[in-house]
Order: C-alpha cells, then sequence, then structure tokens
C-alpha cells in the first residue's frame, strides 16, 4: 500500500488547514488548525507519500511563498463535493500526463478523478450521449442551487465564487451550476451557439476555473464553426513584429475527427483546402487545429529590404490554442505533422506556419515560447483572438 497525505482546507473561517497522513499499513493520523510552515514541516516527514489537496485556489498553489507545491491533484478545487480517494497509476507513465488526462474527464469532483479511467470515460461519455441539443442549452451555469433530474446535472457541478465565505458553502442562492469536464465541454460544445459558449469561458475565466483553458479552445473551435453561416472570419491578429499583421480563417468547412494519436496524423495526409481541422482525439499533442487561412502582410514588414504586397495569400497554419504566457516548441512533434502534411497533394506546396493563440494582447506581448526554431526553418507566431470581439458581434 502506498503513503497518501491528504491537505484540506477547512470551511469555517477562523480555522486553517486540516491533514489526514494515511501510512499505508492500515493507520492514519490527522491533525486540525495548521499553517503553512506546519504543513511543510509534516510534508517533509511524509517524504514518498502521493499528496491530495482540496480547497485552495490556483493562484494560491502556484505561488512560490506559500511552500505547497507540488501536487499531485490537477485541480485545487473550491468545488462543493463528495470525496473519495483511490490512487491512479500506469506504468511508465508520468504522474503529470495522468493528472492531464484524469481531470480531463472527471473535471473538478475528486470523487470522479479517483475512478478508474475506464469506468470514469463510460459514464461521461454515456451521458453526454443521452443530452439533447435542447438540453445541451443548460451546459451554461446557472444560479441557484435546484437540480433537475436530468442527465445534464449528472454532468455539472455545484461551484462557488468565494471560498472563504462559510456561507457560500452552504446556502444553495451562492451556488451556480457549470459544466468544468473538458471532454464534456468538448462534445456539448458543438451543440450550443457561440453566445452561450461564451458565457462558459467568461465563467470560467472570472474565477480561475480548470476548465478555463479548455473553454478557451472550444470557444475557438465554436467561433469557427460560425463563420460560413455568419460570413465574416475569425481573425487572429499577430504580435508586432510578426511577418503577418493578421490571418483570417474562414474555411467553408470544419472537421473534428481522429480517434487516437495515429489516427490524427493521417488526417493530415488526406484533409482537404479550404477545411478547418481539429482532432477528436483530447489528448493529441503540440497542436489543437490545422486549416487553410488568408495571411495579410505586416505593413512594416519583418522582411528586411523587401516591399511587402498588401494583398493577403493563402498559408497552411498549425494552431496551437493556450491560455498561459509560455509554451515550448517541439520539433520533432512538428517534423511529424510536416511528413504527414508533405503526403497532402492539395497542400504540401502551401507555405506554413505554427500560430500560437492567445486570449489577449498582454498575454501575446509577452508571450515566451521556448526553443522557437530560426524563422528561415519554420515561421512561428504569437497571436491574439480576443473573446471580446465575439461579445461586440453578438450584441
Amino acid at each position: 500500500m502506498e503513503k497518501v497525505l491528504v491537505i484540506r482546507r477547512l470551511k469555517k473561517r477562523k480555522r486553517m488547514n486540516a491533514v489526514v497522513f494515511f501510512d499505508g499499513r492500515g493507520s492514519y493520523a490527522r491533525l486540525s488548525d495548521l499553517s503553512s510552515q506546519d504543513i511543510r514541516a509534516i510534508r517533509g516527514q511524509a517524504k514518498g507519500a502521493t499528496v491530495l489537496v482540496d480547497g485552495f485556489n490556483q493562484e494560491e498553489v502556484e505561488d512560490p511563498d506559500k511552500n505547497y507545491s507540488p501536487f499531485d491533484y490537477a485541480k485545487l478545487t473550491n468545488w462543493v463535493t463528495e470525496t473519495g480517494l483511490r490512487k491512479v497509476k500506469r506504468k511508465n507513465t508520468p504522474y503529470s500526463k495522468i493528472v492531464k488526462e484524469q481531470y480531463f474527464y472527471s473535471g473538478g469532483s475528486l470523487r470522479e478523478f479517483c475512478k478508474k479511467r475506464s469506468s470514469l470515460e463510460e459514464r461521461v461519455a454515456r451521458d453526454c450521449r443521452a443530452v439533447g441539443n435542447g438540453q445541451a442549452f443548460d451546459l451554461v451555469y446557472n444560479y441557484g442551487g435546484g437540480q433537475s433530474k436530468s442527465q445534464v446535472d449528472r454532468l455539472r457541478r455545484h461551484y462557488i465564487t468565494d471560498w472563504n465565505r462559510e456561507v457560500e458553502y452552504h446556502d444553495s442562492r451562492w451556488w451556480k451550476l457549470s459544466v468544468d469536464s473538458g471532454y464534456v465541454l468538448s462534445q456539448l460544445g458543438r451543440k450550443i451557439d457561440t453566445d452561450k459558449q461564451l458565457e462558459v469561458y467568461k465563467y470560467a475565466k472570472s474565477v480561475g476555473a480548470g476548465f478555463h483553458g479548455v473553454a478557451y479552445e472550444q470557444l475557438l473551435h465554436n467561433a469557427v464553426r460560425g463563420v460560413f453561416v455568419k460570413r465574416k472570419p475569425v481573425v487572429l491578429k499577430m504580435r508586432e513584429g510578426s511577418k503577418y499583421e493578421k490571418i483570417e480563417i474562414r474555411p467553408p468547412n470544419v472537421v473534428c475527427s481522429g480517434e487516437n494519436e495515429e489516427s490524427c496524423y493521417r488526417c493530415l495526409s488526406t484533409l482537404e483546402k479550404d477545411t478547418y481541422w481539429y482532432p477528436d482525439y483530447p489528448f493529441f499533442p503540440f497542436i489543437d487545429a490545422v486549416t487553410t487561412c488568408e495571411a495579410f502582410p505586416s505593413k512594416g514588414g519583418s522582411d528586411e529590404g523587401h516591399n511587402l504586397s498588401t494583398k493577403s495569400e493563402t498559408i497552411v497554419a498549425y494552431i496551437q490554442v493556450t491560455i498561459r504566457s509560455e509554451k515550448t516548441f517541439k520539433e520533432k512533434r512538428l517534423c511529424r505533422l510536416n511528413e504527414e502534411l508533405d503526403k497532402n497533394t492539395s497542400l504540401k506546396n502551401m507555405k506554413r506556419a505554427f500560430v500560437v493563440v492567445g486570449p489577449d494582447s498582454g498575454i501575446c506581448k509577452m508571450f515566451d515560447l521556448k526553443g522557437a526554431p530560426d524563422a528561415n526553418t519554420c515561421l512561428t507566431m504569437i497571436s491574439c483572438f480576443n473573446p471580446e470581439q465575439l461579445e461586440r458581434e453578438l450584441s
């Protein structure tokens, strides 16, 4: 048996933190009202234990002064949930990868997170299939604590906004219902309008939720799906100094396919022109979409000594979507993408670019793409797709 240390923030205002330590031999010990220094000392005595936490927000955990990291549980939740505990393990798989994939299905429920992967996937997929187009409207959080018996409520969690206020834990007037599973967002998000997807994103951002990144990615896919009907492109504005000022995504076709990593790569070799493709396999590495798009050269231009045309040119964009301020470029992944695209008779001779897409100009300006290749090897650009532009269009 494994040693486990559970750290939990208590609901009462004047109390601090509690810990429960399972020694792996059938015994346990528990303490409460502990400071961060106390917890640090306990962690030093509990070396080798798997650490699980609950009740802290993401900013607290990522703050190096808090002395809490590293944690093995992906979402440090302020959710109203019932909890259980079972260690998840696969041979030769890093814990960080296990946690990321497990959380994609479970969302912020510790009980769901601790289930076997196969049973977790089966339940979430079954509940998603049972939700009709009309019920998908309820994907958006709503005020009040009342639940119906519909399948939708099996896919949502009660959420509180201020984890420091005890009243919000027991007074349902302060509760909100929201989907937080990345898998559920990706499945039901195809059935709802952009305005509802935008509401999910805005709420996730406002409370710093763990599904913020997934909500942003789904919002971009959703916006692209609406391009053909609205006759208005999705515009990605490039960071100042880029070769292109902006690119416009306006494909008549949007395709989501690929059940695993290998089948996703094969999709690129047969991808048709004027198509926006994104993987149906949620753990496809490095990129989140591939599309042909119109690229408009910068007026100043980054090509020294050359007069750039103001006309657009059609290029292929490898798109990576993120809410983070840094990413690492992986050249081997790019080579594999290029190998598959080189087999594509429709796209192999087109210019290609690796485009990072972030949610605001601040992230775009300060974004650090670590290990970025020379521009002559691969054109890389940092861009902004600001959800506020959707708000203006919808208002």
